[in-house]
Formats: structure tokens, sequence, C-alpha cells
């Protein structure tokens, strides 16, 4: 008997919130939103997404992280 795959939960909206500097002394923040998936993401895959993110929007790809949050998007 082949049993059922087990079912992906839902993804939960997260607000993250970054503040980077290049090695040129640019500093930039900026803040989203996230999905995350429980069991499947982690913090450190997020914060990865995050900053690959940020340095597409920065246009460069060696930074300094100064702050980061992630927090669930829900008061």
């Amino acid at each position: 008997m082949t049993s059922a795959p087990a079912s992906t939960p839902a993804p939960i909206k997260h607000h993250w919130v970054m503040t980077i500097q290049t090695a040129d002394g640019r500093q930039a923040t900026n803040d989203g939103q996230i999905d995350v998936i429980p069991g499947l993401h982690t913090r450190a895959t997020s914060y990865t997404a995050v900053l690959n993110g940020m340095k597409e929007w920065v246009g460069v790809a060696d930074m300094t992280v100064l702050f980061f949050d992630l927090q669930p998007n829900q008061l």
C-alpha cells in the first residue's frame, strides 16, 4: 500500500528589513515581504534570498549587512 504524499504547509508571509553597506561606503535600507514555507525554508535560506535581492537592487555583489530582521507579517 502506498501512502499519500505529505502536503506542503501553506506559506507564511514574513516582513523583512535589511540595511547594507558597500565597499565604497554607500548604505542602503530596504524592506519587503517574503513567503516562508514551514519545514522547507529556514531563517538562513530566507536571509540568503533577501540578501540576493538586495545585491540585485543595489547592483553590487559584495556588501556587508549592518542590520537584518525577519518576522511573521502579523500583529
